[in-house]
């Protein structure tokens, strides 16, 4: 019987030890990019750091940019995330839009390392293809009955990110490359109310009579 199970549970183990071995790549890799750029650490200084064999650093990752590029999506995703948890918290279309921006600008404050990767160029992956479907599914959805209802203008593809979240994001690219700790208060709350006014739905006047 225990002889008959060994193989399975050195599968088992195996397995593990090779999904181990892949987090410690991402985590390491995350933190030096965070902190160094891309473009900063060698392969093998993280693979030296996660204290992972060769064999099973080319197993997951055939090259730098593959690493990245898991790493890029990694740190999307959890973007993605945090973002869909506080639009979903929000009951009206005007504190969800708010909330949003909040919630941009916010991430962008306490991941600056990892911002800067994601503001450079995309990384694409397999794994980001299919979070960004989720992703933009899940706005589609929140979006669709607040428009419906006329409280929001309808989507357009491009448009209504950039009116949404392209000037916070300008911003974000301003405040990573200085050196204040934080995004003030105020200073939200200005790109939210922006926000609000370029996406609600502009009640229909009627002429004077």
């Amino acid at each position: 019987m225990a002889g008959s199970d060994t193989p399975s549970l050195r599968s088992r183990t195996s397995r593990a030890g090779s999904v181990d071995a892949r987090g410690r790549l991402l985590a390491v890799a995350r933190r030096r990019f965070a902190a160094d750029g891309a473009l900063g650490p060698t392969l093998d200084e993280v693979r030296r750091e996660a204290q992972v064999s060769v064999g099973a650093l080319y197993h997951h990752f055939p090259d730098k940019p593959a690493l990245a590029a898991a790493v890029y999506a990694q740190v999307m995703a959890e973007y993605q995330a945090a973002f869909l948890g506080a639009l979903r918290e929000q009951d009206s279309a005007e504190e969800g839009i708010r909330a949003g921006v909040r919630q941009h600008l916010e991430w962008v404050a306490a991941h600056r390392g990892e911002v800067r990767l994601l503001l450079g160029d995309r990384l694409d992956s397999a794994e980001l293809q299919e979070a960004n479907r989720a992703f933009f599914a899940a706005i589609r959805d929140w979006w669709r009955p607040h428009h419906t209802y006329g409280a929001l203008l309808a989507m357009q593809p491009g448009v209504t990110a950039a009116l949404w979240l392209g000037p916070a994001q300008e911003y974000a690219r301003y405040w990573i490359d200085g050196e204040e700790a934080e995004i003030e208060a105020g200073i939200i709350e200005t790109f939210a109310d922006a926000a609000w006014a370029a996406l609600r739905a502009k009640p229909i006047e009627e002429d004077d009579q």
